[in-house]
């Protein structure tokens, strides 16, 4: 069996702030691209990064993308292709799409001399465009999500497969869906061999390949160190799903297509399953060790490849494959992303800025309107809008991740020369109140537990956290008058008061997250 990593590199990730760039950049893609050259000179692995993070690293690490050049140059890493700004191209015009698209191709072209035949759709969001746009941008192959695929309806309306839809098919937008209530045989042909007929483009015009939850979410809470996620576990896993049929061709099989992020830092795993908002994008000294470790045992079992030598010279499927229009990785739902506080208070103004760019596009010199397509898709990063703010998570977009959003917007908006923002019937202060009012009450009522103490610095702590709970929650004449609109800066001064207060109280309980997968046993 051939193997493939895939690492999934965005520095425009929730809660990472440019001052932490280069510590990931170090910590994260450096030590994978030095390791892999060290250690396994010769073995194959794939790196992916939008236009955006590419910029960051050739910006501010130079002579780590002389490595990523000399890497890619040598034949050895596989570079993989993304959006510029990470957005998902399910939730907007494909007209979007395909300028994000061109401006990371363009960057591609700029600092690492090449356009990738591999495309990274951030979440494996789907629409029906989606192929298309990929392929018309120039690309070969697409990463597909076999979770995705397996709950998904046919053309003909039926399950594509029936056997896994009727156990794990849910109408429930939930974020996560880990649970693998099928017991999906190891020598499963979807994600050994890739598909070459995609509903909706010709024949081998696009090649897809499956990844699967089943082993890449195994692959990062190994690299995290959870409990019950070792490397036995890992390759266990692995070589379960290694297994092929009698007289098949060697497949291959993808071990890890997740956050390059994971590998080396802590990302924001320990916000998402530990509780822990303060610690994220912290070092994990023993990643190195992992990965060689990982490697070496993969080495044992087998070979390792990329994605586009898998999708190039493996026999592809015969059958057509489709995703239901708003799937996503994870069990999710594109629209997930898009229904977000943060999305919904966007979307409006977004969509004001493209009415005007449409009805003005063909007067607009070419750069000012190549500039207004620029910051307008830029402003649909997904990491400016997440995570949900949900009663039993109530975690909120961290200030830096909005303010990117927004200082795009608002650009795109002035270099059309304004819009009409009277039309806006979004409310700022009841999108604050959404947003930060769950932790808000979290954090008053410890608050107020901790003023009441007997303990002369608890009870001052108490104070000092209560006071500024209430500052975060001041939004009357909130905004300019008329203008619908919150400004960054507005946002900041009232997320930042309520995560001082929640420091004073010692933090509080913000989501409790089941971290077992499927069958797979406890984590």
């Amino acid at each position: 069996m051939k193997y493939i990593a895939i690492y999934h590199a965005n520095l425009n990730y929730a809660y990472l702030t440019p001052d932490r760039y280069e510590f990931v950049i170090r910590h994260a893609y450096e030590m994978l691209i030095d390791t892999m050259a060290e250690r396994f000179p010769g073995v194959p692995y794939v790196f992916e990064a939008s236009g955006y993070t590419v910029e960051q690293i050739a910006r501010r690490t130079p002579d780590v993308m002389e490595k990523l050049r000399a890497a890619i140059d040598a034949g050895t890493c596989e570079f993989m292709g993304g959006p510029y700004a990470h957005p998902m191209l399910p939730n907007f015009p494909e007209e979007d799409g395909r300028w994000t698209l061109q401006f990371s191709n363009e960057v591609y072209e700029r600092h690492l001399g090449r356009r990738p035949r591999s495309f990274w759709n951030p979440e494996c969001g789907w629409r029906s465009f989606v192929p298309r746009l990929v392929a018309d941008a120039g690309y070969a192959n697409l990463l597909g999500d076999f979770e995705a695929y397996s709950r998904s309806l046919g053309p003909d309306g039926q399950p594509q497969r029936p056997e896994i839809y009727d156990l794990e098919h849910t109408d429930d937008p939930a974020f996560y869906n880990f649970g693998f209530n099928y017991d999906l045989p190891g020598a499963e042909p979807a994600i050994h061999f890739p598909f070459n007929r995609i509903r909706g483009l010709e024949p081998d015009r696009l090649r897809m390949f499956l990844r699967t939850d089943r082993v890449a979410q195994h692959g990062v809470r190994y690299f995290m160190g959870m409990d019950g996620y070792t490397i036995e576990s890992y390759v266990e896993l692995i070589r379960r799903y290694s297994e092929q049929n009698p007289g098949e061709p060697e497949g291959a099989l993808i071990i890890f297509a997740d956050d390059a992020e994971y590998v080396g830092t802590n990302g924001w795993f320990r916000l998402k399953y530990q509780n822990k908002p303060d610690h994220v994008f912290e070092p994990t000294p023993d990643s190195r060790e992992k990965l060689i470790t990982l490697v070496q045992r993969c080495l044992e079992l087998g070979t390792l490849t990329t994605l586009d030598n898998a999708c190039s010279s493996l026999p592809p499927l015969a059958q057509e494959i489709t995703f239901d229009d708003d799937s996503a990785w994870h069990g999710a739902r594109a629209s997930t992303w898009a229904s977000t506080p943060m999305a919904r208070l966007l979307r409006p103004w977004q969509d004001l800025v493209r009415e005007k760019l449409h009805a003005e596009e063909e007067h607009l010199d070419p750069a000012v309107r190549r500039r207004v397509w620029y910051h307008l898709t830029n402003s649909y990063n997904s990491d400016g809008q997440w995570p949900p703010t949900l009663p039993d998570a109530p975690h909120f977009v961290h200030p830096v991740n909005y303010r990117y959003c927004f200082e795009n917007l608002l650009a795109a908006e002035s270099l059309l020369g304004g819009v009409d923002r009277g039309r806006l019937a979004t409310d700022p202060a009841a999108t604050l109140r959404e947003i930060l009012g769950p932790q808000q009450e979290l954090v008053a009522a410890k608050a107020r537990s901790l003023a009441a103490s007997d303990h002369g610095d608890e009870a001052s702590d108490g104070r000092r956290a209560a006071a500024l709970v209430d500052q975060s929650r001041a939004v009357d004449g909130l905004g300019e008058p008329n203008g619908r609109i919150l400004h960054a800066s507005e946002y900041a001064v009232r997320a930042d008061a309520l995560v001082d207060a929640r420091r004073l109280v010692g933090g509080v309980d913000i989501e409790q997250v089941e971290t077992a997968l499927g069958w797979e046993g406890e984590g």
